[in-house]
């Protein structure tokens, strides 16, 4: 069956929809999926952490998670002609990086190399969890069901350019996260990124766009960093983004960013 023409997506950091009130949000959201403008959401949570808030919003696009380490499709909504990545379940699953067995034992192996003990997601219990992250039990548990990246807490007393070094060695990646954002960093698969998710969406989208036209992407985040990862995805020729600041007139500010698409 013919899917239906996608001339511009645009993708979302999770931290920016969170900041805006979920009515709102979903209105605005329900406004773009009518239009067939996909949102694509992002961040470096995990798949259950995205599900209960994609269903509140009334998101169908294909979303990213872990930091750019799996892309997941919903069967039931799946805008390509050629499914992207493999079935499991509801979903259609394309792995960037590695599953969570292999990034655990990575983390342990970089303890070793850097002679320094590294305290993962798997080492918390749910309510150790709850606590550090000052969250609930149920959303701790969500937070605990990594499938491609292992969170851990960023260690003060060890150099960070080397252990990203010792991370890229040993055939991974360390995202290191500020501690005023957040006290985990997180190990992922060394082809794991936002900028090759964005990639392979792009590609996809593109395929499905009018041949006569490029086609548009937007990003929309918090943080520089994430559109200047997703500026070097390849096919962003027609390309555009929303820098969102942390200010307390941020939900209309997101807000005009999204309705602004068109």
């Amino acid at each position: 069956m013919a899917k239906e023409q996608v001339n511009q997506i645009v993708f979302v950091a999770l931290e920016g929809l969170l900041a805006v009130d979920g009515e709102q949000a979903k209105a605005a959201i329900a406004q773009l999926n009518e239009r067939n403008i996909p949102i694509i959401v992002f961040g470096d949570c995990d798949r259950a952490e995205l599900e209960p808030i994609r269903a509140k919003l009334g998101l169908t696009a294909p979303f990213i998670v872990e930091g750019g380490s799996a892309i997941f499709t919903a069967a039931d909504a799946d805008p390509f002609a050629t499914p992207l990545g493999e079935r499991d379940g509801r979903y259609y699953v394309y792995e960037l990086g590695c599953p969570y067995v292999q990034a655990r034992a990575g983390l342990r192996v970089l303890a070793n190399v850097i002679f320094h003990p590294l305290k993962g997601f798997g080492d918390f219990t749910v309510q150790q969890l709850e606590r550090s992250l000052e969250v609930s039990e149920a959303e701790a548990h969500r937070a605990k069901a990594r499938e491609f990246s292992e969170p851990f807490m960023t260690p003060k007393s060890v150099d960070l350019d080397g252990l990203k070094h010792a991370a890229k060695e040993i055939g991974f990646d360390v995202v290191l996260r500020d501690s005023a954002d957040s006290r985990f960093s997180f190990l992922r698969g060394r082809g794991a990124s936002l900028t090759a998710a964005a990639e392979k969406l792009i590609e996809a989208y593109q395929e499905q766009a009018d041949q006569a036209e490029t086609l548009k992407v937007k990003g929309v985040s918090t943080q520089q960093a994430d559109l200047d990862c997703l500026a070097l995805a390849k096919g962003t020729a027609n390309w555009a983004s929303a820098l969102i600041p942390a200010a307390n007139d941020m939900e209309s500010v997101w807000l005009e960013a999204i309705g602004s698409l068109g």
